[in-house]
């Protein structure tokens, strides 16, 4: 694939601005203009300053450790750190700040920042070896994710899909497929370290990939099982379960199917275990079987529109944080909340809300084996069945992911969500005003955060919904519906577990779904409030000229109406209206400390907080309250 000027340009754009917001919110530097000093401006060469001026807000970043300063411009300042930059970015040294054209150099690229920020960030580490090898394996995975960007974008710009001159399942999977540059607070956003350029062609939701699934068979003492029905009829398409039938021999027939991602397959057949279990005949290779699925936004998860479930499936590729396999651990926390969830599912007084149940799961266990080879083959043959609410012929109102809707494509001037706010307005004879885009987000939150906010607060159930786990319903540009999906990540408050009866069968008293009350609510206000209505919001504000501050105003006033919080329930919302920090994930250092599947949270200045809300509109190059001080680290 030839890469384009453009593409390049876009992909390290895309990189910068993810590894500055990061930085900058977990280092409790929630305003990059605070620091521009205004003397060290003025001793900058003018060529400099008159270059940067043209493209923003001067930003002097200040690296104390390296003793390094970063320049660049800023013209958007975010109130909830989603910062938008210039395109050109100079670094001196700390005693050179600013003196002189010999002093001063550009930076090369957003690799050269991802080494200098990793690099401040090392000197916390007290061992100098570990220093080297922390910088440089983070900085080999941003690479990584900085090379898989510029072919996403490439073949973006290549394809030019106009998203809503397409319906039903072909706007759902190009949704799913359309996310270029990922997740607006990560260092390696797009990282898949495993996938080779040939895999990315072949397996890439981002390349426009569709593929047959690989299936084996295994002998049933082999399987461990669970399911919310007594029955695992209809798990598998019958073109499958017919030509597997065929396949197997007679005394093969009772042999349960595990599909398995075509990588994965061809990965799993080069270990020694598998090999000697495919020559017992204990495990059968049946191959490619049924018609070609898509790989949704989270590349391992698949879809059939001919079929009642998703799966998802291991793969041992290192996507961003870990590898992503199904441990037996999270298979179990996952039945143990769809089994919650589908008794709650009829109890939630909000028509327009939909959780996508998880029917079970399947895996393969050797009982004689080692516990390391039993959890190694367990994690790696697990699939997840996943309900799936868009079945050929699909209407032409299909729920669509959110994450790729708040995201601008290569060729678009706006994202997805914009145009679709738009079409709202031209729908409804009203025209595209604050006023509007109010509206329409308040319709959005009585589908999202009310359901949402009433799980919580009745049965203590906290559901990880941020934008790539959520899926909304538009009709003509108007929110109708909002599904949440992939159980895994749900919580439930142990209390309120045991007040309303869930020990009676639906979840294990040693279930790792269960948590402390407070804990249940961080992670809910991390990942809805903070991820989801984050990035929201910044989206909205940002291309329908609004202030963010403003229409978090609009979720405060959802939120004291909503009904939701009576009697006891109070507290959680005399929490979002005092509390001054909201939990956010620590994506930049928990990778660097090599913790990306048990992350540190930071806290960042909460915007419902009723002593600072504010309603004036400012412009976009003004910082926009609140936004405490440089270095104000807030309590988590």
């Amino acid at each position: 694939m030839v890469l384009t000027e453009k593409s390049q340009q876009l992909a390290e754009a895309a990189a910068a601005e993810r590894l500055l917001n990061a930085y900058l919110r977990e280092t409790c530097q929630f305003n990059p203009l605070t620091d521009a000093d205004p003397a060290a401006s003025a001793s900058l060469p003018v060529r400099i300053r008159e270059e940067l001026s043209e493209q923003g807000s001067l930003m002097r970043l200040v690296l104390q450790g390296t003793k390094k300063v970063v320049w660049g411009a800023v013209p958007y300042v975010s109130a909830f750190g989603h910062h938008r930059y210039g395109t050109s970015f100079f670094v001196t040294d700390v005693q050179g700040d600013g003196a002189g054209d010999s002093d001063i150099r550009p930076l090369t690229g957003s690799v050269e920042l991802a080494e200098l920020l990793l690099r401040e960030i090392a000197q916390g580490e007290p061992q100098m070896v570990d220093r080297e090898e922390r910088v440089a394996t983070l900085l080999n995975q941003v690479e990584n994710s900085l090379d898989k960007t510029k072919r996403y974008v490439t073949h973006s710009l290549n394809q030019q899909i106009d998203f809503w001159q397409t319906e039903g399942e072909v706007r759902m999977y190009t949704a799913e497929q359309s996310l270029a540059y990922g997740h607006p607070f990560h260092p390696t956003p797009k990282s898949s370290v495993g996938f080779s350029e040939t895999d990315l062609a072949k397996y890439a939701p981002e390349m426009g990939a569709a593929f047959a699934l690989h299936y084996f068979a295994a002998a049933p003492q082999l399987v461990q099982e669970a399911f919310l029905s007594q029955s695992d009829e209809g798990l598998f398409p019958a073109s499958v379960l017919a030509a597997a039938e065929q396949r197997l021999s007679g005394e093969q027939q009772g042999y349960r199917l595990l599909p398995s991602h075509p990588w994965q397959a061809d990965h799993l057949k080069t270990w020694p275990e598998v090999q000697e279990l495919l020559e017992q005949g204990l495990l059968v290779d049946l191959g490619p079987l049924g018609e070609p699925v898509y790989p949704t936004s989270s590349v391992r998860t698949v879809w059939d529109p001919t079929h009642a479930y998703f799966f998802k499936l291991p793969l041992n590729v290192r996507i961003t944080n870990f590898v992503r396999v199904n441990p037996l651990e999270q298979l179990e926390r996952t039945i143990g909340a769809a089994s919650v969830l589908s008794h709650l599912a009829d109890l939630v007084p909000h028509s327009g809300f939909t959780i996508l149940q998880e029917a079970g799961y399947r895996t393969l266990v050797l009982p004689q084996a080692t516990e390391a080879v039993r959890e190694k083959l367990a994690e790696s043959f697990g699939v997840i069945f996943r309900e799936n609410p868009v079945i050929r012929p699909a209407d032409e109102v299909v729920p669509l992911c959110i994450a790729p809707l708040l995201e601008t494509a290569p060729d678009q001037e706006e994202p997805p969500m914009l145009q679709a706010i738009r079409t709202a307005a031209q729908e409804q004879g009203e025209p595209m005003s604050h006023p509007f885009l109010k509206k329409w987000l308040r319709a959005y939150l009585e589908h999202s955060l009310v359901p949402l906010t009433y799980l919580f607060v009745e049965y203590g159930v906290s559901i990880e919904a941020h934008v790539q786990n959520s899926m909304v319903t538009l009709k003509n540009g108007w929110p109708v519906g909002f599904y949440v999906r992939d159980l895994e990540g749900v919580s439930i408050s142990r209390e309120r577990a045991e007040k309303h009866g869930m020990f009676g069968g639906r979840v294990a008293t040693d279930s790792p779904a269960l948590y402390r009350d407070d804990e249940t609510w961080n992670r809910l206000k991390y990942y809805f409030f903070v991820n989801h209505l984050g990035h929201l919001i910044h989206t909205l504000a940002y291309h329908g000229g609004d202030d963010e501050i403003a229409l978090w105003q609009v979720v405060s006033n959802v939120l004291a109406t909503s009904g939701v919080f009576a009697g006891d329930a109070r507290r959680y919302l005399q929490d979002l209206f005092t509390v001054e920090g909201l939990p956010a994930k620590a994506n930049l250092i928990s990778r660097f400390q090599k913790r990306g599947e048990t992350p540190a949270y930071v806290a960042i200045p909460n915007p419902l907080r009723k002593s600072e809300v504010q309603h004036e509109h400012k412009p976009n190059n003004q910082p926009q309250q609140p936004i405490p001080a440089r270095n104000k680290c807030l309590a988590v």
